[in-house]
């Protein structure tokens, strides 16, 4: 006598394959589920109280739901939408941050003696193209957090993070240059190593926020064509 096995779980079926088709976080992906299964199974429940079936009331729900990949590509869409007006904001704030912090410190540290050798002069190059570079950043972070609210433009997003991106890797390297191979004063020891842990946290979380932006944005845009091929 063949075996039989337990009818599946629709509603089940479907948030399982939603989860797993949204681009989040992890943590955000399985909050999303249980929204849309409470949703769903509050439906199923409504109906079935109505005399309908319970396991027609959940293919029900289920068939009315839509198709899983368009519904996950929008909440994909919304969710990194939400995270991009937060992310342009913080962006504009992290780099203005270290914008002062640099000149507060270099301030200080000049007036305590500091002083770059010749050879060392690239140095001096590299700031200051660091300093036409961050207000340009800032402003363009506050422009894409304008649009962002205005219109969800996801491209607009994209080059923020990416400007973002540049910016913080020019910067860290930069301070790590700066601390490798500048004679500081002794009393200029504690400014800049105040500056240059400023830097590093404040940069390597630019650096993972705007690659995190990044890397979501290419899945979503890559999407479509994964479900094409």
């Amino acid at each position: 006598m063949p075996r039989t096995h337990p009818p599946t779980d629709p509603i089940a079926e479907l948030v399982d394959r939603l989860e797993r088709s949204v681009v989040a976080t992890g943590r955000r992906r399985r909050e999303l589920a249980r929204e849309i299964e409470g949703d769903l199974r509050e439906d199923a429940a409504a109906r079935a109280a109505a005399g309908v079936p319970e396991r027609d009331a959940r293919l029900a729900v289920v068939a009315e739901f839509g198709d899983v990949g368009t519904v996950a590509a929008e909440l994909s869409v919304e969710l990194l939408r939400a995270q991009g007006r937060r992310f342009a904001a913080l962006a504009g704030a992290g780099i203005v941050a270290l914008l002062a912090t640099w000149s507060v410190a270099m301030t200080a540290l000049v007036g305590l003696g500091l002083r770059v050798r010749a050879e060392d002069g690239w140095m001096l190059q590299v700031s200051q193209a660091l300093d036409v570079a961050g207000p340009l950043v800032a402003a363009a972070a506050a422009a894409g957090w304008l649009v962002m609210c205005r219109s969800g433009a996801l491209p607009a997003l994209a080059t923020v993070a990416a400007l973002q991106l540049g910016f913080a890797l020019a910067l860290v390297g930069g301070t790590i240059a700066l601390a490798l191979g500048v004679a500081v004063p002794p009393e200029g020891a504690g400014v800049l190593v105040a500056l240059v842990a400023v830097t590093l946290v404040l940069g390597c979380g630019m650096l993972a926020a705007s690659s995190a932006v990044l890397l979501r944005w290419g899945a979503i845009s890559l999407a479509p064509r994964r479900a094409r091929s």
